[in-house]
Order: C-alpha cells, then sequence, then structure tokens
C-alpha cells in the first residue's frame, strides 16, 4: 500500500503498530482523544483537523457512534480495522481467523501448535495478545497467519477474506458497545461474508445459532460433540473422530487429552479440523493434542492448598464464559465473580449453577447487580468487596477441602485493571503468597 492519505484514529497499541506499518510509504495524519497520547507524537505527524483521507484505521475499542467517526461514515470514507488492514498489506494467502463469543483463544493457540507441530510456518496473534500488523508484514507468501478477531476488530473490515474461518459460538456479549444482539451477531459473521467455495468454514453447530447458519450454508465444515454425518469432526463415546468425504477417520480417545470440559472439546476439534484441512497429519494431530495443557487464564489450574483447588478462568468475561467454567468443575466452588459493566444479565447464570456454588464473592463496578441477581436466583452465601483481592483472602478463608476457588469474573476487567491477563496474575500472586 503506498501513496495514500490515512488517519491513524486512536494512539494504543494498535494505533502506533498501524503508523509503524504505513509510515515509509504513506501521509498519515493522527487523532487520539487523550491529549497526552496525541502529544506523543507531535511534530512527528500532522494531528487530523479535516484534512482529506482516503480511509481511517480506528483502534477496535472506539465505538463507531463516538467521536468523530459518524462524521466519516456521512463522508462515505472507510473505517477500517487492524485486521483488514493487515489483510491488505500482507503477501500472505493464508489467513486463518478465528471468532466466537468463548473458545477463540484457546482454539487459536492450539491451532497454531498443531501447525507448528505439523511442519508449517505459521504465526499467531490479533486479539490473543500479539498485534496483528508486524506479523502480517512478516509472513510469507505461503505460511499461515493464525488470528483470534474480536466483534470490534470484524465490524470494521471490507474485503478481508480468510482461507479458513471458525466460529465457535455466538452467545450474548458486549452490549453495551454494539448495542444489540443482532449487531453483535453481524459483526461476527463478516469474518464469513467474503470467503468463497475455494476458501473454508467451520462451524460449531452445538450452538443453537451456528447451527441454523450451517442449515443454510451446504459447504460449511461442522463440528460437534455428538455424532455426525456431514464432513467435520465429532465425539462419539469416548472416541473423537475426523469426518472427510464419507469417512470417518479415527483421531483419539477423548481420555487422552490433557485439556478439561466439553468446550475444550469443541475447541480441540475446531483446531484439529482446520489442521487436517491444511494438510497436517493425523499422528502429528493426535500427538498434539496429547500434549497441549491449554493457555494461561483459561481454567488454568493454579495449585491445591489444604485440599482446595484453585483455579485462574481470569479470561472469563461474560456469563456464558463463566457458565462453562462452572460446568468444568465437578466439586462445591467458591467463585470469585466482577469487573466492568458490559450489560449482561447474570440470573440465568446463577439459576443454572446454584447447587454447585458454596460461596459467591462479588466485587468492582458489577458487585451490587450480580449480587441483586444472585440472591434472586437462590443464592444464599453471597458477599460484596471492593476490591478483587478482598474477594478472594474471603473465598480462602471459607473454602474447605474438596472445594474448589474459582476466578470466573463473568465481566471484563476494565474497571480495576488494565486487562484480564493482569486480573489473572494478580489473583495468582495472592493465592500463592498467602501459602509460600
Amino acid at each position: 500500500m503506498k501513496n495514500k492519505k490515512i488517519l491513524i484514529y486512536g494512539l494504543g497499541t494498535t494505533g502506533t503498530s498501524a503508523i509503524d506499518a504505513l509510515k515509509d510509504e504513506n501521509e498519515l495524519y493522527v487523532y487520539d482523544d487523550d491529549e497526552a497520547r496525541a502529544n506523543m507524537l507531535e511534530g512527528e505527524f500532522p494531528f487530523y483537523d479535516g484534512q482529506d483521507v482516503d480511509f481511517v484505521v480506528k483502534s477496535p475499542g472506539i465505538p463507531l457512534d463516538s467521536g468523530l467517526l459518524p462524521e466519516f461514515e456521512e463522508k462515505e470514507i472507510p473505517v477500517i480495522s487492524d485486521i483488514e488492514l493487515a489483510y491488505r498489506i500482507s503477501e500472505c494467502e493464508n489467513f486463518i481467523a478465528i471468532t466466537g463469543t468463548n473458545g477463540k483463544t484457546t482454539t487459536t493457540d492450539l491451532l497454531y501448535h498443531l501447525l507448528i507441530d505439523g511442519g508449517k510456518v505459521a504465526y499467531v496473534g490479533g486479539n490473543i495478545g500479539v498485534g496483528v500488523l508486524p506479523l502480517a508484514k512478516r509472513a510469507k507468501k505461503d505460511d499461515y497467519l493464525v488470528i483470534e478477531c474480536s466483534s470490534f476488530q470484524l465490524e470494521t473490515t471490507l474485503d478481508f477474506k480468510p482461507k479458513v474461518a471458525i466460529l465457535t459460538n455466538i452467545t450474548e456479549d458486549h452490549l453495551d458497545h454494539h448495542k444489540s444482539v443482532e449487531a453483535y451477531r453481524k459483526s461476527k459473521e463478516k469474518v464469513f461474508a467474503n470467503q468463497d467455495s475455494s476458501d473454508v468454514l467451520i462451524l460449531n453447530i452445538d450452538d443453537p445459532y451456528l447451527a441454523m447458519i450451517g442449515e443454510e450454508m451446504d459447504r460449511a465444515l461442522v463440528v460437534s460433540t455428538t455424532p455426525i454425518q456431514q464432513d467435520g469432526a465429532y465425539k462419539d463415546q469416548d472416541l473423537l473422530y475426523l469426518s472427510h468425504e464419507g469417512e470417518h477417520i479415527p483421531l483419539m480417545k477423548r481420555s487422552e487429552m490433557l485439556l478439561v470440559g466439553d468446550h475444550n472439546v469443541r475447541n480441540a476439534l475446531e483446531a484439529a479440523l482446520c489442521a487436517y484441512v491444511l494438510g497436517v497429519d493425523v499422528a502429528s494431530i493426535k500427538n498434539t493434542l496429547m500434549n497441549y495443557r491449554g493457555v494461561s487464564h483459561r481454567m488454568e489450574y493454579v495449585d491445591t492448598f489444604n485440599g482446595v483447588d484453585y483455579y485462574n478462568d481470569s479470561k472469563g468475561t461474560n456469563p456464558d464464559s463463566t457458565d462453562v467454567a462452572l460446568a468444568s468443575l465437578a466439586k462445591p466452588i467458591h467463585l470469585l465473580a466482577g469487573g466492568f459493566d458490559k450489560g449482561s444479565d447474570f440470573k440465568a447464570l446463577f439459576e443454572k449453577h446454584a447447587a454447585s456454588i458454596a460461596g459467591l464473592y462479588v466485587f468492582g463496578a458489577t458487585k451490587a447487580v450480580i449480587k441483586e441477581e444472585a440472591m434472586e436466583a437462590g443464592i444464599k452465601n453471597v458477599l460484596e468487596f471492593e476490591t478483587m483481592k478482598e474477594a478472594t483472602e474471603a473465598a480462602m478463608d471459607c473454602a474447605k477441602e474438596g472445594e474448589a476457588v474459582l476466578l470466573s469474573p463473568a465481566c471484563a476487567s476494565w474497571d480495576q485493571f488494565p486487562n484480564y491477563r493482569v486480573r489473572g496474575d494478580e489473583f495468582k500472586a495472592i493465592v500463592r503468597e498467602r501459602w509460600s
């Protein structure tokens, strides 16, 4: 991409990486509501003040109805995300895009390991923590670029056309940003909007909404934890299978995997199916699945002290994710929940898991609403705290041998932490400090 006039809108991590990717061959303008960040680039790039631009690169978290963005829509100036920009500037022809409300980080990370172990040259980035733009410039034509895509990134894609798209599930989330479930779903569906018959779409049909999409798109490969007849991957009893052109290929026993929970069976099947489609042999796929331990902050086993198991699921940033975490543990659970308010409904979560929650310790901006909805759902042992540290210490005091303490907040971290990783690391430090 050369000789374009481009506005970098938002000067956080995404904005600065976009500047690095574009500055040598294009004319750049910058804009940020935060004066301190804007002043950091004073004199290096002109501040935007109504100049003509060809398009805008927007940082993902900025809502489309905020600031100057509605003006660009009125003027029909394209506003794009970093993954759209990555697609435009990269010579790589093998973009693999994974999105969904839950499961996308594990699926993305596992797929990357499957490809590397299978002898492929692969890079992993996007919403998983490594910016996609530096990787897009590094990846060669025949390499594989595995990207975890958020709804914030996908909503401003225009031409993005991944070789493989994986949808893990679509449930209610980020309503504070998207304003409606329909808008949220529409943003997720953009991951396959430009695909054609030469591309691959993988859907988890255990999700009712994706099952409906699968019925409409007969080219899709499907994944399920129950037997299927069409091409895809599935579990039958204790065995995992790949299904290809009428042949059912045994992959491995479920019991041979280290990952816990049915949700991780689906994640593994999605990643394994994608790797198989991309040419990784079955023996290599099995070996990787047998040794893969998962990602940090997603049902991460911390340790056991005095007979109490501790789990860090800080990446559980919505009620559906916390639902999956609670279902993974067959013992009484002391649950730590709370954080930034995304407008979620918590009552159904607590109605479903009331019998397994031995204690609920709420903190952060959502503590009052979570407490109210939990008590309406029949949970009586609810304690309210200002900080996660206070909540964690109380849970450790109350938990008994044979029980578990689980951080799965059902909320984003932004009220008290910069991100879920910092939140999860603090939880682990608090636990280990108590027992060191």
